[in-house]
């Protein structure tokens, strides 16, 4: 597990301060679509302030790309996109949508995807799945997995940080419940627990 390369999927409020945690341990690759945002993490500025340029600095084995050919060969996928709400006031799943095909595209035998994006109960399944499915010509959790890891940051609060906010983690089967707890033990000082 310790040796497995992540990516992590959209470097907004959620993302990035994930990926800098988990680029201080192992190799993560950051992919974002903003190539402008991808320049400016590569100069060490950070738009949405959640991490300082020393921080940034301090995750030694995080890289950012905005080509997805740089994430295929990463073994974990973690995805942070955004879910609005439209003007109905729906969820607009779109962002959560295009970056399962994204990643669809590229998954392979073995890969987990794990979704840290607010959804309701059962989008996951519901939603992603079939089109991770569609896309890489793969079966759920007999040639690919999934984890579920549903982010609790509040934008711009210093004190409360992804490390210190205890976790709540979740996986397609018992084993890739466990490996998706051990994976966010890394880095999550509060702890985690697990959801049925």
């Amino acid at each position: 597990m310790n040796n497995k390369k992540i990516a992590l999927i959209g470097l907004g409020y959620v993302g990035l301060p994930l990926a800098v945690e988990f680029g201080k341990k192992r190799t993560v690759v950051g992919f974002d679509i903003n190539q402008l945002r991808i320049n400016d993490l590569e100069n060490g500025v950070d738009s949405t302030l959640e991490n300082t340029t020393e921080e940034l600095n301090d995750a030694k084995h995080l890289s950012y790309t905005a080509n997805l050919d740089d994430v295929k060969d990463c073994e974990i996928f973690i995805i942070t996109v955004p879910t609005p709400i439209d003007k109905h006031k729906r969820p607009d799943l779109t962002p959560l949508e295009k970056s399962s095909e994204a990643v669809g595209s590229i998954l392979k035998k073995g890969d987990i995807v794990i979704y840290e994006s607010t959804v309701y109960p059962g989008a996951t399944e519901e939603v992603c799945v079939p089109i991770l499915e569609r896309q890489s010509g793969l079966i759920f959790n007999k040639d690919f997995y999934c984890g579920y890891s549903p982010e609790r940051i509040n934008p711009g609060d210093k004190e409360h940080r992804v490390t210190t906010i205890k976790k709540v983690t979740a996986g397609s089967t018992p084993e890739i419940a466990t490996e998706v707890d051990e994976l966010y033990k890394e880095i999550i000082t509060a702890g985690t627990c697990w959801a049925d």
